[in-house]
C-alpha cells in the first residue's frame, strides 16, 4: 500500500513539474515567435487563446493536488507561498473572464457616454458622461521633451485630471491617460472595468509578501538578510534620484521595482560564478550548495517582488497589472525556472552538489536574456530599460 501511495506522488509530481516545464517553453517561444508573427497574432492564439488559459488552470489543479499529497500544508511558510501563486493565477482567470476593457477618444469640449471596447466590436455605453476640457503637455524646463500628459476632464459635472501614473475612478470604470492626437486637442484614455479580478489578485500579492518573509525569516535568518539591506538601500537611493525623460517612468514605484530586481540579479549572477568554482573545485560542491541555496531563497524573493511591485505600477500606468510583454515574460520565466532547484525533496536531480550548480550556471542564461535579450533583440513596452 505504502509502494502505491508513493508511485501516485511520483506521477502527480512528474504532472506537475512536467506542465510547469511545458508552459516555460511555451513563454519562451512565444516571446520569439512574437518578433516574427507580430504582437497581434501571438495575442490571438496563445496569450489571449483558450488553451493557453487552460493550461494555467490544469497547473493550478495539478500543483495544488500534490501540494496537498504532499502534505505542504504542514510547512506553513512554503504552503503560504504556493498559496499566494494559486490566488494570483485565480484573480488573472477572474479578470480573463469578466473584465471590461476599451478606449474613448476626445476631441477638446466633446463629451461622450460610449466607449469602443478593447479588441473591436460595436460601442458600449458607459454610466457616466466624459467631456474633455483641456489636454496639456508639460515639459523638462529649457527642453522639448514631454514630462507629463494630462487630461482634464469633467465627468458627471466634476472636473478631474488624469495623467501618466494618475488615473481617475468613476464607478467601477477607471481611467488612464493613454494616447493624444498630434495636434495637441485630442486624448484617448483607456478604460478598465475589473470589480473581483484585481481585489483577489491584491489579496495574492500581500499574502506572497508575508510568505516571502516569513519564509526568509525561517530559512535564510536575519543575519543573512541584513546584509542584504545595504546594496538594497543604496540601489533604491541611486535610482529614486534619477531624473528620468520618460514620463510612465516618473513614479516613486520605480525605485521600489528596479532596485530589488537589480540585486537579485546580482544575487544571481554570484551564484552562477561559485557553481562555476564548485563545479571546477568538487571539493567545495557541498559547502557552496548550501551557501547558494539561502542566496537562491533571498534573490527569489526580491525578484518576485520585483515582478510583482512591477505588475502594481504597470496596472496603476497601464490599465493591466499583466500584459505578457516580453520582459514581464521573460523575468517569470527566470523565476520559475530558478525556483525548481529549491524543490529538492520533489526533484531528486538537486540533490547532488554537482548538478545543483550546473543547472544555477545554465540557468544565468535566463538573466542574461530578461535583462539583454529582450532589451536589444526582442523590445516590447520595456525596451528602454
Amino acid at each position: 500500500m505504502k509502494r502505491n501511495e508513493q508511485n501516485k506522488d511520483w506521477l502527480y509530481g512528474r504532472v506537475a513539474f512536467g506542465t510547469l516545464l511545458f508552459m516555460l517553453f511555451i513563454l519562451a517561444a512565444t516571446t520569439i515567435a512574437e518578433r516574427g508573427f507580430g504582437r497581434e497574432v501571438v495575442s490571438r492564439w496563445v496569450y489571449g487563446a483558450w488553451w493557453f488559459v487552460g493550461a494555467w488552470a490544469f497547473l493550478g489543479v495539478a500543483a495544488f493536488v500534490y501540494i496537498i499529497r504532499r502534505a505542504l500544508y504542514r510547512r506553513a511558510a512554503a504552503f503560504a507561498l504556493h498559496l499566494a501563486f494559486a490566488l494570483i493565477l485565480l484573480g488573472a482567470l477572474i479578470t480573463f473572464l469578466s473584465a471590461e476593457r476599451g478606449y474613448l477618444h476626445l476631441r477638446q469640449g466633446e463629451a461622450l457616454h460610449t466607449y469602443m471596447p478593447d479588441g473591436g466590436g460595436a460601442e458600449r455605453l458607459l454610466p457616466f458622461e466624459a467631456k474633455l476640457l483641456l489636454f496639456d503637455v508639460t515639459y523638462h524646463p529649457g527642453t522639448a521633451e514631454p514630462a507629463d500628459f494630462t487630461s482634464t476632464l469633467r465627468v458627471d459635472g466634476d472636473t478631474c485630471r488624469v495623467s501618466m501614473n494618475v488615473i481617475h475612478a468613476r464607478r467601477g470604470y477607471r481611467l488612464y491617460q493613454f494616447s493624444c492626437d498630434p495636434d495637441g486637442l485630442g486624448s484617448t484614455l483607456f478604460l478598465n472595468r475589473d470589480p473581483w479580478g484585481i481585489g483577489v489578485t491584491y489579496a495574492g500579492y500581500l499574502l506572497l509578501a508575508l510568505a516571502m518573509g516569513w519564509l526568509l525569516w525561517s530559512r535564510v535568518g536575519w543575519r543573512w538578510l541584513s546584509g542584504a539591506l545595504v546594496p538594497l538601500a543604496g540601489a533604491w537611493l541611486y535610482i529614486a534620484r534619477l531624473d528620468l525623460a520618460t514620463p510612465v517612468l516618473r513614479s516613486p514605484m520605480l525605485a521600489a521595482h528596479v532596485s530589488v530586481i537589480a540585486i537579485s540579479y546580482a544575487l544571481l549572477l554570484f551564484i552562477a560564478v561559485t557553481g562555476g568554482v564548485a563545479l571546477a573545485r568538487r571539493g567545495l560542491g557541498e559547502c557552496l550548495r548550501r551557501l547558494n541555496t539561502r542566496l537562491l531563497y533571498m534573490a527569489l524573493c526580491l525578484l518576485a517582488a520585483g515582478i510583482f511591485t512591477g505588475a502594481a505600477w504597470a496596472n496603476i500606468s497601464w490599465g493591466r497589472y499583466w500584459g505578457w510583454d516580453a520582459k514581464e515574460t521573460w523575468a517569470l520565466v527566470t523565476l520559475l525556472l530558478y525556483a525548481l532547484p529549491l524543490h529538492g525533496e520533489s526533484l531528486p536531480y538537486f540533490r547532488d552538489p554537482a548538478r545543483f550548480h550546473l543547472y544555477c550556471l545554465l540557468a544565468f542564461l535566463a538573466v542574461l536574456m530578461t535583462f539583454l535579450g529582450v532589451t536589444y533583440f526582442l523590445g516590447g513596452l520595456h525596451g528602454y530599460i
